[in-house]
């Protein structure tokens, strides 16, 4: 991985997490079985402008301050806290949480021109 120069990429390091374990719940508001199924908490992960502009409480990102970042503290909070992400499934592995926490830890870039896209 490329944080041992200080530097993580977004594209490679961020968003297969968040994609793999956060837009399911936290995605364009969409219909099933003829019900509007809305983003979880108001809180899209399904594009930067979208993680950006944080959920119903607010901001989700604080550049530079992991503990203020509420994308990443709830990561890290007991399995069975009923704020804990995400709630379904494995907790994210310490590499994952590192990884979130050291990309809001260097100012949040983003890579140019990436095109969030979630795999299917």
């Amino acid at each position: 991985s490329s944080w041992a120069f200080g530097v993580i990429e977004f594209e490679k390091e961020v968003w297969p997490i968040l994609s793999e374990r956060c837009v399911e719940c936290h995605k364009a508001p969409y219909e099933q079985a003829g019900r509007l199924k809305e983003p979880k908490a108001g809180l899209r992960l399904d594009g930067a402008a979208h993680i950006l502009l944080g959920s119903d409480d607010g901001f989700v990102l604080k550049a530079n301050h992991p503990s203020r970042s509420t994308l990443y503290t709830r990561t890290i909070l007991p399995a069975d806290d009923a704020d804990h992400m995400p709630p379904k499934g494995d907790p994210l592995t310490a590499t994952e949480k590192a990884a979130l926490k050291e990309w809001i830890d260097s100012g949040l870039k983003w890579t140019d021109g990436v095109v969030l896209k979630r795999k299917e």
